[in-house]
């Protein structure tokens, strides 16, 4: 089911499969700034990843003794129904809880709550994950927005760029097929720009860590509109697409893939979060279109 809210400059649109982003339109202009589903290249346009970001080695990890099979790549919850909890005349707030299918793959118990608000041009999207397991739990957290960038005969997918509010050493890392390679990172880019190119995530998702900047811009050299992404609060910042698709995702994690040499026991694995019995977690994203 979709829902949507709307103020004087954008509206937003939000399907309740996977509390999925769909659109924020600028309600002036008339532009859509989220990718628009084809099949032919992705069919989504902003799954959130969660309990795992990425893929996991052997689709199997190990949990106080326990071996949990899961095929599936950035978790479970982008593929399940999320409820309406709240909702009011600038928010609406989604809730998934853990049940028995999900005990199948993952042992804990827990709500994971997403809400989204605006404000002008801004939407704020907040994350709040409650511990309900008798002991620690731990996860992985992601977003994953497709960005439309629409072209025409005066402008072409190669005009756009992404730029960083501050200076970035460019090291992205190396894949092993879905996994993170052991070995050296790779230089991707120079400074503050990444100019984007038909074939420029060939090679997968370009992930940096730790980078300098906490915002990221999607601009381009022909027209003055653009996404601001202010990602604070996230370990890592991916970008994505298909090659030949008219978008561009920004990808901000608390979490990754599985290295190629994990030992697979959950506890060890990289990136991961960790949160206390009866703990909350809580992170945000912030889009504003221009």
């Amino acid at each position: 089911m979709e829902f949507n809210l709307k103020n004087n400059a954008i509206e937003l649109r939000v399907n309740s499969k996977g509390a999925e982003l769909v659109g924020i339109k600028d309600l002036v202009t008339g532009q859509e700034y989220v990718w628009q589903k084809d099949p032919k290249f992705w069919a989504k346009s902003s799954p959130v990843l969660f309990p795992f970001v990425g893929a996991i080695k052997d689709n199997r990890y190990f949990y106080n003794g326990k071996q949990y099979d899961i095929s599936l790549k950035h978790g479970f919850a982008r593929d399940n129904e999320f409820k309406l909890s709240s909702q009011g005349e600038d928010f609406l707030e989604f809730v998934f809880s853990s049940n028995e299918e999900t005990k199948k793959l993952y042992p804990f118990d827990f709500n994971f709550f997403m809400k989204y608000i605006i404000k002008d041009k801004t939407v704020k999207i907040e994350y709040r994950v409650e511990n309900l397991t008798d002991g620690d739990m731990y996860f992985s957290l992601g977003a994953h927005p497709a960005f439309a960038t629409p072209t025409n005969e005066n402008i072409a997918f190669t005009d756009y760029y992404i730029e960083f509010e501050k200076e970035e050493a460019g090291e992205i890392f190396g894949l092993n097929g879905a996994l993170i390679s052991s070995k050296d990172k790779i230089k991707f880019f120079e400074g503050k720009r990444i100019n984007l190119e038909k074939n420029s995530f060939i090679n997968d998702a370009a992930i940096v860590e730790n980078p300098n900047s906490n915002i990221v811009w999607l601009k381009n050299s022909k027209n003055n509109s653009g996404v601001k992404f202010d990602f604070s609060g996230f370990k890592y910042i991916a970008f994505w697409n298909v090659p030949g698709a008219d978008y561009v995702c920004f990808e901000p994690w608390n979490g990754i893939s599985d290295y190629d040499n994990a030992s697979g026991e959950l506890t060890e694995k990289v990136g991961i979060e960790k949160l206390e019995k009866n703990g909350e977690y809580v992170r945000e994203l912030n889009i504003t279109i221009f």
